[in-house]
């Protein structure tokens, strides 16, 4: 081992952390003691101990801890990629460095396949294993880091991450999910699209005892009529043509767990019959199968539709009613809850950002109001798709009420909001078609924006171009279409 020419590193920070413990692992003595002593030497403050074998060291670690372990691959009794496997059964977030003598290709892919952080080769440059140990903390630090952040978020997961609203009916929305939670019946959510019925649902499941185990969902609806009944039960080899293999069907799938079955109200009499057995004794039959097996799921159903109406109607089986409803919630649609759009607004855009790796942006107070005034027929899905488009079309820091209303689809508007959309259109004209209409709106929007643009970057095309996400061309076609010029910027 060679020793420093150079005791800094440059571009790294010196580690100064106190509570950072590092165990060095070799056969040979005097070479842990050695490399102890160098370490120790560029970081005072760390906590440097050795250890000559590995038995010792899974023991320093279990008594002591440590962030990172160095160690040798040749060593008696257990080997270096022996330790490295008991090692992160213990400490999954441990960082261990591989510094051998015996650099093989081979040896390295085998080291970092186990688990291993790097592979270094004796001798060793003293920066080269400062560098190495300084990257290793850090990313330790940051595994901890992850993982606190994960138990932090299951510990104090009470919904707040996926129901956002603090208004009287999400909080009693919310003092019903941890009731029935607590309880193991069949549950139905009923509530108009775009409520949120699915992530209710997931909510229960995780609130539960079944949490642990497995929770699936499904769309009725989107699996053809035929196909239901073999995607739910499963099926056996030979049942039908094409079926060259046993199917295990969802509800084995979710032994033990939740399975959500979304818009219940769609599905054929012929699959509420099996859906009725199979509830009422706990047994699946797949398709072609001559005997049954027990299941153990909760069921929690979901609809939008009037399943009392249906079963007027003979649509919906009466039995299979009160076996789905034994526990029921129905969620609240957004213009119950009006007071919580600008929350949900907000939280949309923040995610928004974070999900497009977009800079944080701001929406005006306007905007803010003009969003809670407004009826939303799809509910928070409908909001979210809109405040994710206003998010991804906003140029600037600032989402504004022009923005928002340019946007905005006509003909959807009524009362106070229809007043505030009819701001983008020429205020003297008559109503007119709707693409004309649509085509003023667009019209306007972007002479706002290709104004703001150039005036931003006075007039640089090339910039204004990179800032868009335009190509030159494009941008010198609008401003042609516009009969503007860029010079007028300048």
């Amino acid at each position: 081992m060679t020793s420093p020419t150079s005791p800094q590193v440059v571009g790294l920070p010196v580690q100064r952390d106190a509570s950072a413990r590092l165990i060095v692992v070799d056969d040979e003595k005097d070479f842990a003691l050695g490399l102890a002593r160098l370490i120790r030497g560029r970081y005072p403050a760390m906590e440097v101990v050795t250890a000559h074998s590995g038995k010792e060291a899974l023991e320093l670690l279990a008594s002591q801890g440590a962030q990172l372990v160095i160690t040798d691959l040749r060593m008696p009794e257990m080997n270096g990629m022996q330790l490295i496997g008991e090692a992160l059964k213990r400490v999954p977030n441990l960082c261990i460095v591989v510094l051998s003598a015996y650099g093989t290709i081979e040896t390295a892919v085998e080291a970092l396949h186990a688990g291993a952080y790097d592979f270094l080769t004796k001798p060793i440059e003293a920066d080269q294993l400062f560098r190495v140990v300084e990257k290793g903390l850090e990313r330790c630090r940051l595994l901890e880091e992850n993982s606190r952040l994960r138990q932090i978020l299951a510990s104090k997961d009470d919904g707040r991450r996926d129901m956002v609203g603090e208004g009287p009916a999400m909080q009693q929305l919310r003092r019903t999910i941890a009731a029935i939670a607590q309880s193991d019946y069949n549950v139905l959510i009923r509530g108009e699209s775009g409520t949120g019925k699915e992530v209710v649902a997931g909510l229960i499941h995780r609130s539960g005892a079944r949490a642990a185990k497995p929770f699936i969902s499904v769309d009725c609806p989107s699996i053809p009529e035929n196909l239901l009944e073999s995607e739910l039960f499963g099926y056996v080899k030979g049942a039908f043509t094409g079926a060259d293999r046993d199917h295990q069907g969802l509800f084995a799938a979710a032994q033990g767990g939740t399975l959500h079955l979304d818009e219940i109200g769609d599905i054929n009499p012929v699959i509420q019959t099996k859906l009725l057995r199979c509830l009422q004794n706990g047994e699946v039959r797949p398709v072609g199968a001559n005997r049954s097996f027990q299941v153990d799921v909760r069921i929690i159903a979901s609809t939008n539709q009037d399943l009392e109406a249906r079963i007027k109607d003979k649509t919906f089986r009466e039995d299979l009613y009160y076996r789905l409803n034994v526990l029921s919630l129905t969620l609240p649609p957004l213009r119950e809850r009006q007071e919580d759009i600008p929350l949900l607004a907000l939280h949309v855009l923040k995610r928004t950002c974070l999900e497009s790796g977009l800079e944080e942006k701001e929406m005006a107070p306007e905007v803010l109001r003009w969003l809670a005034a407004r009826t939303w027929p799809g509910n928070v899905r409908e909001l979210q798709n809109f405040v994710r488009r206003l998010t991804v079309f906003c140029p600037g820091p600032l989402i504004d009420l022009d923005l928002a209303q340019a946007l905005l689809d006509g003909g959807q508007e009524s009362g106070p909001v229809a007043m505030a959309g009819r701001r983008a259109l020429p205020s003297e004209a008559p109503p007119t078609a709707y693409k004309i209409a649509k085509e003023q709106v667009v019209d306007s929007f972007t002479r706002r924006y290709i104004d703001e643009l150039l005036t931003a970057t006075r007039g640089n095309v090339s910039e204004a171009a990179r800032v868009s996400g335009l190509s030159r061309v494009a941008l010198q076609k609008i401003l042609g279409r516009l009969g503007d010029t860029a010079a007028r910027y300048r």
